[in-house]
């Protein structure tokens, strides 16, 4: 055979190596990570970096009012991916509605992780399916007020000791909320809904509060759709639970993301990032850091769960 056959096969050879390679290297370029389409998320996401990559995030103040935690968490995912090893870049996926069925793709492995953390007791019975990450928020650290319309003024001062006069819809699939409440003197309607219809329904009066995540605005105020919701004054229920990412055990990709995810993680946390972050972004709250926590005697009995 001559010398020009041999070239022909080198060059056809070098072709498919290159563009095997090429391929390759195209189909890990990014991490896939689901996130909520509803309450523009990645647009707040996108407002809070204001330009920066999320690897260069130091600080975690808000810049916007309302909850930051689900931003806040999209900024310490990526972080905590790439201080464990996993240096490809993240792309979030928005999906729809957010119900139980949240786990199917995780559990199918269609999807190998989701952009926010999730309850511990809620992903308990998944662990044969799912990854558990190290806790992004611990037992004890979640607070939250019972929030009444603005105009409602009579009950912004109510005193502990009368929460048993009160209305408070809940979501009894909710499992942290709905125990929590169950705990204190609260009459619960329980209704199994979109999160947006049961503060319709304390805004018409079907129910006196809600319980939700304190704002972080100077006022504490929630303002949704032209609406303004305060919470009770010198009131707050601790969540009796962690919070935890998940990550796909029958993903292709899910070993490896997992074990990067936990090492970033740690590393985050002996650094001290996530505990500024929480304080920063107002999750941990320091405006209610005096106000009475109503269900304090369920904490031991968190912990020792926690811990089994």
């Amino acid at each position: 055979m001559n010398r020009s056959f041999w070239y022909v096969v080198n060059s056809v050879l070098f072709f498919i190596v290159c563009s095997f390679s090429v391929f390759s290297t195209t189909a890990r370029t990014a991490i896939v990570v689901d996130v909520l389409s509803s309450e523009n998320f990645s647009t707040r996401y996108q407002e809070f970096l204001d330009g920066k990559s999320p690897l260069d995030i130091q600080h975690f103040h808000p810049s916007t009012n309302g909850s930051h935690i689900e931003i806040i968490e999209m900024v310490l995912l990526q972080q905590a991916l790439y201080l464990g090893g996993e240096t490809r870049a993240v792309e979030f996926r928005p999906q729809p509605a957010v119900n139980s069925l949240e786990y199917d793709a995780l559990i199918a492995g269609d999807s190998v992780l989701i952009g926010r953390s999730v309850w511990h007791q809620d992903i308990i019975e998944l662990k044969g399916s799912l990854y558990v990450s190290e806790a992004i928020v611990d037992v004890g650290q979640y607070e939250a007020g019972l929030y009444v319309t603005k105009r409602n003024i009579s009950l912004q001062d109510l005193p502990a000791e009368r929460l048993d006069q009160i209305t408070v819809v809940a979501n009894p699939r909710w499992h942290s909320d709905w125990q929590a409440l169950n705990n204190i003197d609260v009459n619960l309607i329980s209704f199994i809904g979109p999160w947006e219809t049961m503060l319709n329904m304390v805004e018409n009066q079907v129910a006196d509060a809600m319980l939700i995540n304190f704002s972080v605005s100077e006022s504490l105020s929630l303002n949704f759709e032209g609406r303004e919701y305060v919470p009770i004054k010198n009131i707050k229920v601790l969540l009796p639970d962690s919070r935890h990412f998940v990550v796909s055990k029958r993903h292709p990709e899910g070993a490896v993301v997992a074990q990067a995810l936990n090492k970033g993680l740690k590393i985050l946390k002996e650094r001290g990032v996530i505990e500024r972050a929480l304080r920063e972004s107002g999750f941990i709250n320091s405006q209610v850091k005096h106000w009475t926590s109503v269900n304090q005697h369920m904490l031991p009995s968190m912990v020792e769960r926690e811990s089994k």
